[in-house]
Parts: C-alpha cells; structure tokens; sequence
C-alpha cells in the first residue's frame, strides 16, 4: 500500500533504459515485476545466476503503463494468447501465462476488471541482423550461410531463451542477400525485423495465428518463394506440413525445441510420427535433413554443436534416420566435433 507515494518521492526511470530479456507483469499491483537478465540504473546485481530480478522501484510506474498497453492491445486482439506490442520504441512479444482452455474464450467485462492475469513479455531486438555478429564460431556461420544454396531443411534447436530466434532470423537474411530469391516468414508474431527489400530479394513475413500454421504452409506453397522461414514447429500437423515442403524443393527453415541435435530430429520425427507411419516420416526427415543446429548462452555467449549431413559419412546418417536408430546418429556428432576440434573443418561435413 505504501509502494505510490514512494515511487512519486523518487526520480522515475522508463524501460527503455535498462536492459533485459523477459519481463513478468500482473494485473494485481501487489505482485512483484520480475525481469531476466537484467541490469541496469538501480538494479541490484546480487542473487543467484539466471535468477529473475525484482524491476526497480523507480521503473514500476513505467511498467505500469506497458501492462495497460498490453491489456488495450490485448482486447483489439480479441483475446488471443500471444501477440505484439510496441511501447516506447521498444517491441515485446506478449504471452498469457494461463491454461489454454483459459485463454481460448473471450473474457466477460465484470471477469477482466477481477481476474489476476499473468503475462511474460519478451523483449524483441530490432537491431540489424547479421550472422556474422552472432558470436559463433566462424566455421558454423560460413557453413550456414553455405546451405542456403541448396533445398532442404535446417532445424535451429535449444531451449527456451537460448537464442535460437535470432539465430534463424539472422541465418534466412543471409540466404536471401548472398544466394538472392524470395523469402518468406510464418510467424507468431514476427520477431525480427525482416520484411522488406534485401540484398538479394524480397523477405516477406506473414504473422500467424499459432492453430494456423498447417493452413499457412499449405497456402504458401502458391508463393514461388526460394526460402521458407517457420517460427517454430510444436505439433503434428505443422511437422508433417514442414516435411512436405521441405521435399518439394525450397530451403526450410523452423526452431524446434530440443536438449541437443540428436534430440531435435527424434522431436521432429514424434510430432509429425503422430499422424503418420513413423517408417513414412523417417524417409522424409532424411531426405530433405541438411544440418541440425543446436545451441544455448552461456555468460551470454554462443555454445553451439552443429550435425552436418553433407560429406562421406551423409548417406550411413540419413540410412540410420529412415531405419529410425537416431541415437546411434550421436556417434556422427562426436565424430563430426573431433574434427572440429582437430582443426579439420572441412572434413567435419
């Protein structure tokens, strides 16, 4: 009760002026506003590593009128779980912390000015992309920036906050301005700022509603696009659409997540598995594979591990996908690694 006449006895700072990657909002003004890697004026650097921080008594006020913002945009979406927003020049993508069946129906007027409602807020980077700048090592960046020249699938894997969004984003610019051609994004919502006149061609980004990704696959294929970017790929339906289109002749790209390279094909594989023969859905993985990157931050930096089926050794790896032995494809991961490590890079693809 006593947190306003505090904060008007203070200097108020925006949001604009810290740095963080999440931020966790309530309606109900007595819960705390949390924040993920942040710093900043007033931030206590103290507390476990990867711990969320308690926001500055002095940012409340402006994390006040973001939480309106997102509850005013909210409302124009018709109460969809997920969106964007942009306050202050600075875009989040907005997420309801609820049950599905929750966040499915539209709220009654006396039920929204009651209910506690929970949302995580990602905060969006705007800035220019480059690959290049990524932090990974050379070797990976050149490699991926290579395989936008043939057809197939990338899977860019990892946990959750690992960074694998802007990895992709960063990978699909670099295909279209070094290879040239159309490109197009499903998202929900777009994150990165790609649309728009390139290098090479044209990116067109598309934001989806997440039920409608199979149908935005199927719509797209009347496109004539070189490239294929999926926000993420998280059900059957979506999975087996991706398989279809990687076959067909584009380059594909989708996140996924996953514990490690191996891990993001045996997940690829159990989603679309679902309505499909798993033999039938085997052969496609591994015709239309061309590299499986995984990767997390660590102390902010870029830890990847990168699965790579071109070279000697592609057709025993893609036998081992159709014949569904994924594990035994970590045999070719540490191999492939060795190399790496060796100095040997060519020889590791």
């Amino acid at each position: 009760m006593n947190e306003e006449p505090l904060l008007l006895s203070r200097p108020q700072i925006r949001l604009a002026t810290l740095a963080f990657s999440d931020l966790f909002l309530s309606t109900d003004p007595q819960d705390p506003i949390l924040a993920l890697n942040l710093s900043g004026p007033g931030v206590d650097p103290s507390g476990l590593p990867g711990a969320p921080k308690t926001l500055p008594v002095t940012a409340r006020a402006d994390a006040r009128r973001l939480l309106e913002a997102v509850e005013h945009r909210w409302a124009a979406e018709r109460f969809v779980p997920e969106f964007a927003v942009s306050y202050d020049d600075i875009a989040y993508r907005c997420s309801r912390i609820a049950p599905p069946d929750t966040v499915a129906r539209e709220p009654r007027e006396s039920l929204r000015a009651t209910e506690t409602r929970n949302w995580c807020l990602r905060r969006i980077d705007r800035t220019h992309l480059s690959i290049e700048t990524l932090g990974m090592p050379r070797w990976a960046s050149a490699e991926l920036v290579r395989i936008g020249a043939s057809s197939g699938l990338l899977l860019v894997a990892g946990s959750f906050g690992s960074g694998k969004t802007t990895t992709a984003a960063a990978c699909f610019k670099s295909w279209i301005d070094t290879h040239g051609g159309i490109g197009v994004t499903l998202e929900d919502p777009p994150e990165k700022p790609l649309d728009g006149a390139h290098d090479g061609g044209q990116i067109y980004q598309v934001p989806v509603r997440d039920s409608a990704f199979p149908e935005a696959i199927k719509s797209s294929r009347r496109w004539a696009y070189r490239y294929l970017l999926l926000g993420e790929t998280r059900d059957q339906a979506t999975a087996n659409e991706l398989l279809q289109i990687g076959l067909a002749g584009p380059m594909v790209m989708t996140t996924i997540h996953a514990s490690g390279p191996v891990e993001a094909l045996m997940a690829l594989s159990g989603f679309a598995a679902v309505r499909e023969n798993p033999a039938v859905v085997n052969d496609r993985i591994a015709a239309c594979i061309s590299g499986v990157l995984w990767q997390t931050l660590v102390s902010g930096r870029i830890d990847i591990q990168y699965l790579s089926f071109r070279g000697r050794n592609a057709a025993s790896m893609r036998t081992k996908i159709s014949d569904g032995r994924y594990r035994l494809l970590k045999e070719d991961l540490f191999y492939q690694s060795n190399l790496r490590g060796l100095g040997r890079i060519e020889e590791s693809f």
